[in-house]
């Protein structure tokens, strides 16, 4: 049975997810009306015209902290196959399965019905949502990279987690910089508009908190190092 964290912080009322809900379709809404078009078109001009070749090198490489492949096969299916081997339990399967479920059952479906173009597309009106003579690009909204960056890097701790000691400032640096980093690089790189990296962070933020609702420490095993001994007083 899947238990329950009883958070005490102040970010753990569902209404911050009706929040995140509700960013997230004013966000569809004002672009399916064409009210960010303005934004969307500048920040791809001038990030077009800014791209020295050290830096566009340097946002390809540092895009692949959102690649599903990386992120959610490599990176969480190695860690998901040394927990299992190590536990001999199947819930080590959890935190991934549930991932890949909540993702695929939201970016798959919405980024089919919202058919826009990436900025990187020819057409004139790639900047439009519902647009039918999208074609090969018709995926950009939202950025999958950037809920991919959310979910999988909080996977990726959950499961760290449950094997090593980690030091609460790392797990700080991995939870926030991989989002920050890919957003950026995505929108740099012309593979999605500003507003698909918006709409994605409030549509991954809100995974990532269903995820992380779930109490994790009593649904896994615990294989950290056991602390040996007490520190003895001196003197």
């Amino acid at each position: 049975m899947v238990r329950w964290t009883r958070r005490l912080d102040r970010f753990a009322s569902w209404w911050w997810d009706v929040a995140l809900v509700a960013v997230f379709v004013l966000v569809t809404v004002l672009v399916a009306r064409g009210a960010t078009a303005d934004l969307d078109l500048g920040v791809r001009d001038w990030v077009q015209t800014h791209q020295p070749g050290w830096a566009h090198a340097a946002a390809r490489l540092l895009n692949y902290l959102g690649q599903g492949w990386l992120v959610m096969w490599i990176i969480t299916g190695g860690l998901t196959v040394l927990l299992l081997a190590r536990s001999r339990s199947w819930r080590a399967l959890l935190p991934a399965v549930t991932g890949f479920l909540l993702t695929y059952v939201t970016l798959g479906p919405l980024k089919v019905w919202t058919h826009r173009d990436a900025p990187s597309s020819a057409l004139p009106n790639a900047v439009e949502m519902f647009n039918a003579a999208a074609t090969g690009y018709s995926n950009s909204y939202p950025s999958g990279h950037v809920v991919n960056a959310i979910v999988w890097w909080g996977i990726i701790v959950i499961l760290a987690g449950r094997m090593w000691a980690l030091p609460p400032v790392l797990v700080r640096w991995v939870r926030v910089a991989p989002p920050v980093v890919v957003l950026l690089t995505t929108t740099y790189l012309s593979y999605h508009w500003i507003t698909d990296g918006i709409a994605a962070l409030a549509l991954g933020l809100l995974l990532d908190r269903l995820i992380h609702r779930v109490d994790w420490n009593a649904v896994l095993p615990d294989l950290r190092p056991a602390r040996t001994g007490v520190e003895q007083p001196q003197g």
